[in-house]
């Protein structure tokens, strides 16, 4: 196989997926940072709506504005179809920005990994001086709303950004994860809470009493013939309204990050800010709790003991240090990754059969375009299903790397067993194998004791079947029963020399 100079080292970390004949790129994207730096497009529209004035206590008094994103890409990158994560950052709905350094640096991170990624503003304001359940329910229920406009504004514009429509993922911290965790388990329009709809209130202020309008459905806006419902969702220390929303039907994925003594979005159940005013929120431990009972298994947790609220190492999306996260930070970013990777990549597997020192190898991946072989002894392939003519016995290790055509990736490994012999006869005049043909035990016999002695079974793809070790013995034994009617091969190593025999099942 080819050796890859510092160069060339270098240009494969652009992510191509040409392959070089004998060589090819194994990139390993969307797991590890491959991109020197992301280039932003700041400011982007992705829709208008109603905001709130202040002081927030009537809710008819709106202005239509921007909703505004930043979006990160993969500086200097090719690829045309890649997928998408959306972050939206905390801050309880009444504070926090786009521009909060965890959200910032993780649209970072991620870009340079190869995703598209974006941070987003949402509509906020919450009036707490009276009826402040009512009015927490429906400025949650307008910043879900922003969050499914911002996901069909990606599906709607996909070619624009060289995304995959179908791969757009959403992440959120705090208030943030409440958006995205609502947008997957409420459904429209039974679960919409009520006081979504057209309100009446009591308010301290006068003229004291207040009417709301109808906030609509969950999704308003543009793009309305697009699907606002993100492919995954990451969870930092979010919660839901209720675990109730939570149905059979409600499988996207999900990644649970929560703190076990958050006391600012309770790990278990709780109010928010353990403020009593507000209704009960149910963390990731029960939201965990309800997909184990409806059997959904399509998630992950990390749930770490005695941290609470952000705990990565910042206060309101802001560093604590000034200039970055904690440990807990890079274990955060690395198993998401992984959690996002295994929604798109491909699955590689492959069989191969070996008639003396020639294999060939099938393969049985699915989603794979672009296949490279290694097959263990310093040669290589890129054809889908190869032959290959090894030099010389012996067991090598072969391994698979795959690519889709969102050029994600996977790889598998096999040990294989070459043998040379295609005998009938026996290579050693020190033994005798009887019978053969077998339907049961085949019996070596040799002329002296053996002080140690070990008998292999293989079959004709090289994989061992079975294995017995003997010591101060002169006849070893190995079982044909059970085995499909085939050619094997029996390898009989011992001090002095190592045999190959082959046998029938018959």
């Amino acid at each position: 196989m080819k050796t890859m100079n510092s160069k060339t080292a270098l240009f494969t970390t652009l992510c191509l997926t040409l392959f070089i004949y004998s060589a090819v790129a194994q990139n390993y994207r969307y797991t590890s940072t491959l991109f020197p730096s992301s280039a932003i497009t700041p400011n982007v529209v992705y829709g208008t709506a109603n905001f709130l004035n202040g002081p927030y206590n009537d809710e008819n008094n709106t202005s239509v504005g921007n909703l505004i994103m930043d979006i990160y890409r993969p500086q200097g990158d090719t690829c045309t179809n890649r997928p998408v994560i959306l972050f939206a950052h905390g801050g309880g709905f009444f504070s926090g920005t786009r521009n909060n350094n965890d959200m910032a640096a993780f649209c970072d991170s991620f870009a340079r990994m190869g995703y598209v990624t974006a941070t987003f503003d949402y509509r906020m304001g919450v009036y707490t001086s009276s009826n402040s359940s009512l009015h927490y329910t429906r400025t949650v229920y307008r910043a879900i709303q922003d969050g499914r406009t911002a996901v069909r504004y990606f599906r709607a514009n996909a070619a624009i950004y060289g995304i995959n429509p179908n791969k757009i993922y959403f992440a959120g911290s705090s208030a943030g994860a409440f958006i995205g965790l609502q947008s997957i388990y409420m459904d429209e329009p039974s679960e919409k809470p009520a006081s979504a709809g057209a309100i009446t209130y009591t308010d301290i202020i006068a003229p004291f009493n207040f009417s709301g309008p109808d906030l609509g459905g969950y999704n308003i806006g543009d793009n309305l013939s697009f699907n606002g419902e993100p492919d995954a969702v990451l969870s930092l220390w979010g919660g839901v309204a209720s675990t109730g929303l939570i149905t059979s039907t409600n499988n996207q994925p999900v990644f649970l990050v929560h703190g076990t003594i958050d006391p600012i979005v309770p790990f278990d159940i709780g109010s928010p800010f353990s403020l009593p005013s507000l209704p009960n929120t149910y963390g990731s431990k029960q939201i965990n709790l309800k997909l184990d009972s409806l059997g959904l298994t399509d998630k992950e947790t990390y749930f770490v003991p005695n941290q609470g609220h952000e705990f990565y190492g910042v206060t309101n999306g802001m560093w604590n240090t000034g200039f970055g996260g904690n440990a807990y930070w890079d274990t955060i970013v690395n198993r998401s990754a992984i959690f996002f990777w295994k929604h798109h990549k491909p699955l590689a597997n492959f069989s191969s059969s070996a008639t003396q020192l020639n294999v060939n190898f099938t393969d049985n991946s699915s989603g794979s375009i672009l296949w490279h072989w290694d097959f263990g002894d310093s040669n290589s392939s890129n054809l889908q299903n190869p032959v290959h003519t090894y030099a010389s016995d012996g067991t090598y290790t072969v391994n698979l790397y795959i690519e889709n055509n969102i050029q994600s990736w996977d790889t598998i490994s096999h040990q294989i067993t070459i043998t040379a012999t295609g005998i009938d006869k026996l290579k050693s005049n020190n033994f005798s194998v009887f019978p053969i043909p077998s339907n049961g035990p085949v019996y070596i016999n040799f002329k002296y004791v053996l002080k140690n002695a070990s008998v292999q079974l293989f079959n004709t793809r090289g994989q061992l079947i079975q294995e017995k070790f003997y010591q101060n013995n002169d006849q070893l034994t190995i079982n044909l029963s059970g085995l499909e009617n085939n050619i094997y091969f029996i390898r009989i190593l011992t001090n002095e020399e190592i045999s190959w025999v082959k046998v029938i099942k018959n």
